[in-house]
């Protein structure tokens, strides 16, 4: 999922927001949800992350919890975030960098509810 925001100047910060229904299924599985600016994790104050873990003993059970990635931005590795037009995305990574685990399970968010981003700029 992503949009395009024009951002109005350059010593703003952005904070975003993303709803929706994450879905996983099969056991011992972790995805990690993620904000990108125009292809790039944000780095300042930090990347904009959160994670769906699932441990099962069975393969045959699905979660598919309301779920939210939200969180502020000023830079990426690219440097600071500039006024004009921004690509907005959330990206779905399999599985989690930090948990060491190496399955790779089905995962996604909802096509059957309402998903969106909200992107706000802060001034300082």
């Amino acid at each position: 999922k992503s949009v395009t925001y024009d951002k109005q100047r350059n010593d703003t910060i952005l904070k975003v927001e993303f709803h929706s229904q994450f879905w996983q299924y099969y056991n011992q599985r972790c995805n990690e949800y993620s904000f990108q600016f125009d292809g790039q994790e944000c780095t300042q104050p930090a990347p904009i992350v959160n994670s769906l873990h699932k441990y099962s003993s069975s393969n045959s059970h699905t979660i598919a919890p309301p779920g939210e990635v939200s969180g502020f931005c000023n830079a990426t590795s690219r440097g600071p975030l500039q006024s004009g037009p921004l690509s907005v995305s959330v990206h779905i990574r399999n599985p989690c960098s930090s948990s060491g685990n190496s399955h790779t399970g089905k995962r996604g968010s909802s096509g059957k509810v309402t998903s969106y981003i909200l992107v706000e700029e802060y001034c300082p």
